[in-house]
């Protein structure tokens, strides 16, 4: 049995030390290639790449936790790069931390009073029992949490509890035509639906900050959800109906209704926790939509509506629930952050805008949205999210200004092309949907393929139009 066991073990070991040794390689390679001449690649540029790249690598092979690179990161720009402490830290006094608790504690709420299992069964039984209801029930309560949740993850967690359960109920098998549907119905209408609010998840509160560091203006909610609603709405419902057409489904009406109507009775009465939470929700939505009236800042909100539910009589939040929290991402966000301001502080961005001026040169609004589209997409393929906003928002608003194109185009196309992936590993929430075994592999590259493809006539057509019109 020991004698088994070991080449495996052994196997292990020298993975994980070939891993370590390719993260430490592939830096120092970029870093002996990059042209250093001390003028427009200095070595502070140089070193910023190589660690850069270090840490996108260390996440990519997993090697330490997030939470530690995320620390890691400005205490290395600082230490090597020789970028000044507030520079790194400054992510810290802008609105995205305080949009990341207040939303975290948000989310809990939903789920700990069980209000966002309500509103996903509700929608899905209301849609008449077929299956393609069911389909479209689910987007729409998905559609209707978004805003108040600024992590795909958190709505991701909600809503795959919520297949599953519905899975076990019609006893639908793992990796069917329709479990793999009810799953990537899901999960396009979370990462979808989030594109049209400033609060959809924390990659976008990210980039829009560091578009608005290069253009000067302070986009509101309102106004973030003026440019981007009506598009990502259509996208939406464009991703959901791609599941649709491609895995239509003949189950028993009569058995979906009744497993629906069991799942929504096991609920019972709203309890007075929902209502309160029911609420919250309203009058966050309320804060948000005025933000530009009022002043407060959305992250504000967020939080004060968080701080309110640990109120007594109300009690939606209390200490021992406060701890169930996950804050550590917050720390992995901060430290994505500290990307975009320390190469926009040593002229990393600049340089990288400079490099690819020529591939952009003569293009107008539409080609250049589009080739900002590849950039996402290609990009998906090593990069995490919240790594690729931090490396790449400012440099592409930047890259627009030279070219004489509105940055905020190319920097929302470039956000659809890496909302657009093929591979599980390439984003958290496809990893953790596609974890729990429901997802055939072919059914879900056939859908992403499809819609990698549809998007770019529809930001031809749809998205880059409307842009235009509002901006």
């Amino acid at each position: 049995m020991s004698q088994a066991a070991a080449p495996a073990s052994t196997f292990g070991i020298n993975t994980l030390l070939l891993k370590w040794i390719v993260s430490f390689i592939i830096p120092a390679g970029v870093y002996f290639m990059l042209p250093i001449d001390g003028k427009v690649m200095t070595h502070e540029m140089g070193m910023f790449l190589a660690i850069t790249f270090w840490m996108v690598i260390i996440w990519a092979f997993e090697l330490v936790n997030e939470i530690a690179t995320g620390i890691a990161l400005p205490a290395l720009y600082v230490t090597l790069c020789g970028v000044p402490t507030n520079i790194v830290y400054q992510g810290w006094f802008s609105d995205v931390p305080s949009t990341v608790i207040g939303g975290f504690i948000l989310c809990k709420i939903l789920q700990s009073t069980g209000l966002g299992k309500r509103i996903g069964l509700a929608c899905m039984r209301a849609m008449n029992g077929s299956f393609t209801g069911v389909i479209w029930g689910l987007a729409a309560a998905i559609y209707i949490v978004s805003p108040f949740i600024p992590t795909a993850n958190g709505k991701s967690l909600i809503f795959c509890a919520i297949v599953i359960s519905l899975c076990e109920s019609l006893d639908i098998k793992k990796q069917s035509r329709e479990a793999t549907a009810l799953m990537m119905a899901a999960f396009l209408a979370v990462t979808s639906s989030k594109l049209g609010y400033l609060t959809g998840g924390g990659d976008l509160v990210i980039g829009m900050n560091l578009v608005n560091g290069v253009t000067g203006e302070n986009a509101t909610w309102l106004e973030y959800a003026w440019w981007n609603l009506v598009p990502a709405t259509i996208y939406t419902v464009m991703s959901v109906a791609i599941v649709v057409f491609l895995l239509p489904s003949k189950m028993n009406r009569q058995e979906l209704i009744q497993a629906l109507e069991v799942r929504y009775a096991e609920l019972g009465e709203m309890s007075r926790q929902e209502k309160i939470a029911s609420v919250f929700l309203l009058f966050t939505l309320a804060m948000l939509v005025t933000d530009k009236l009022h002043g407060i800042q959305p992250g504000m909100a967020l939080c004060l509506v968080a701080c309110t539910s640990f109120l007594p009589k109300i009690e939606l939040m209390n200490g021992e629930k406060i701890k169930s929290v996950n804050f550590g991402p917050l720390f992995f966000i901060m430290g994505c952050m500290a990307i975009g301001s320390a190469g926009n502080y040593l002229k990393v961005t600049q340089w990288m805008a400079d490099c690819t001026f020529g591939y952009f040169a003569g293009l107008g609004e539409f080609m250049a949205g589009l080739a900002a589209y590849w950039v996402g997409v290609i990009g998906n393929f090593i990069l995490t999210p919240l790594a690729a906003t931090a490396s790449f928002s400012a440099p592409l608003a930047e890259l627009a200004i030279n070219i004489g194109v509105e940055p905020k185009i190319v920097y929302f196309s470039f956000i659809y092309g890496f909302d657009n992936i093929i591979f599980p590993y390439e984003t958290a929430p496809l990893l953790l949907f596609y974890g729990f075994g429901y997802i055939h592999f072919g059914y879900m590259v056939r859908i992403l393929t499809v819609r990698i493809l549809l998007v770019m006539p529809f930001l031809l057509l749809i998205a880059i139009p409307w842009w235009k019109f509002v901006f």
